[in-house]
């Protein structure tokens, strides 16, 4: 039986495409072996949101050729689709798959047998219009949380993003087929799923009848065996009226949104070609927040955009500190040729971003940790995740991270809702103490 391993780079999209094509060599008769450990394929899934991202990238290939040299190199993802010939020159690679193709990875691989020739599979992903129907098989056993991939695709083209060149244009699932998997992952005992799509607030726009994305949210509580829908990215100007009333009214929609604000100076947002402005934001986190008690927000931030002046990064810091997010994903300007940020002039040196991102981490952190303070002595109830080192441990439908201390007598399997209080904070965890369990 043919052993093969995977790594992914990059977003929470990425790592559904790679299970995706795990399940897809399961299905096959393949063994999955860890990556760092001898294999006879190897699949690699790249991203090319920052060059640092292009050059691990590159050294997991190389790394990958050391495991094994005999063994079959695929390399998909972003980078493969962006700039082929660049990976198909690196030595080892015997399959290269653009993002319209990964379906077929299983069958591709199959053919290198056959024959000694490298075999590329890159479409010009412009060209596509049909969501890539990939399904998760749902049988990897002992986890309870899903990320579901229901969009693909962008049309915003910010300034500094490479990703609408690699995944092309905004293409959305089909209803039924994201109503079957879902169906699919409770049955392998998922429990929690998350919508995740690179353009995810626009879901259904292109759809023959058009869809939104309150659509799939109501359509997956159909489903009695989801205990929680949590979404993935959103972009703030797409959060509709009817999105922001089915989570204040739901309980089994999450109190969680990751709204990324990228930055908190309108000067910065134009250039950016951001669709929004900063007092329009602002609006929008106040009535979230005056809807949806408990709501916790989360953002991205880019530090060091071209032309961002030290009044602009003082601006945001500003807007940080007034708006209070739970956690920051906080990330230096990455230069990204073929966007227009590339050729902007006032690049901002590499010191200063390194600065700036740190700022920001440490607001981050004061964000979480007023959030959890603000926590102590409230009833939460986590989803358990994981069993480890005597500790019960998963996330708040609020995305809180909480353990509760084994006893010897409550047991709860992965996959248990757990009732409690929280009765501490221990670094990055809410400690709770169990008041009922439902199992």
């Amino acid at each position: 039986m043919k052993r093969v391993a995977f790594t992914t780079l990059g977003c929470r999209v990425n790592q559904y495409d790679t299970d995706a094509m795990k399940g897809l060599f399961i299905k096959n008769g393949y063994t999955v072996t860890d990556f760092d450990k001898e294999a006879d394929i190897y699949v690699i899934n790249t991203c090319s949101v920052t060059h640092m991202g292009e050059k691990k990238s590159r050294q997991l290939i190389r790394q990958a050729k050391r495991h094994n040299p005999q063994s079959h190199i695929v390399v998909t993802g972003c980078y493969a689709q962006l700039d082929p010939d660049t990976i198909a020159a690196i030595d080892g690679v015997s399959l290269v798959v653009g993002m319209n193709d990964r379906h077929r990875v299983v069958e591709l691989v199959e053919q290198l047998s056959s024959t000694e020739r490298q075999i590329r599979m890159v479409r010009d992903i412009m060209k596509e219009h049909q969501f890539e129907e990939m399904p998760l098989m749902g049988d990897e056993s002992g986890k309870a949380r899903a990320f579901m991939k229901i969009q693909e695709g962008c049309n915003n083209y910010c300034a500094f993003c490479i990703i609408p060149y690699t995944r092309g244009q905004l293409k959305s699932r089909q209803l039924r087929d994201i109503v079957k998997e879902a169906k699919r992952l409770t049955d392998h005992g998922y429990h929690e799923i998350v919508l995740t799509g690179i353009h995810l607030g626009n879901y259904g726009v292109d759809l023959a009848e058009p869809l939104q994305l309150a659509d799939v949210a109501r359509a997956l509580l159909d489903n009695p065996d989801i205990y929680r829908i949590r979404f993935g990215s959103i972009e703030s100007v797409e959060v509709s009226d009817e999105l922001i009333d089915l989570i204040a009214k739901e309980p089994r929609m999450c109190k969680h949104l990751h709204l990324p604000m990228q930055a908190g100076s309108d000067a910065v947002l134009k250039a950016m070609n951001r669709h929004y402005d900063l007092a329009t934001y602002k609006a929008l986190i106040k009535n979230l927040r005056g809807r949806i008690p408990g709501l916790t927000i989360t953002t991205d931030i880019i530090a060091g955009f071209p032309g961002e002046t030290d009044a602009n990064f003082d601006e945001t810091v500003a807007t940080v500190k007034e708006l209070g997010f739970a956690h920051i994903h906080a990330f230096p300007y990455s230069i990204r040729k073929g966007t227009p940020a590339a050729d902007m002039d006032n690049q901002v040196p590499e010191a200063i971003k390194k600065a700036r991102v740190g700022v920001l981490n440490q607001l981050g952190r004061e964000g979480w940790q007023k959030k959890a303070q603000s926590m102590l002595g409230t009833k939460v109830t986590i989803l358990v995740e994981q069993d480890v080192d005597g500790w019960y441990q998963g996330f708040t439908d609020d995305y809180i991270h909480g353990k509760i201390k084994a006893d010897g007598v409550h047991t709860y399997p992965i996959g248990s809702l757990v009732k409690g209080y929280v009765k501490s904070i221990d670094r990055e965890d809410l400690v709770i103490s169990i008041d009922s369990g439902i199992q």
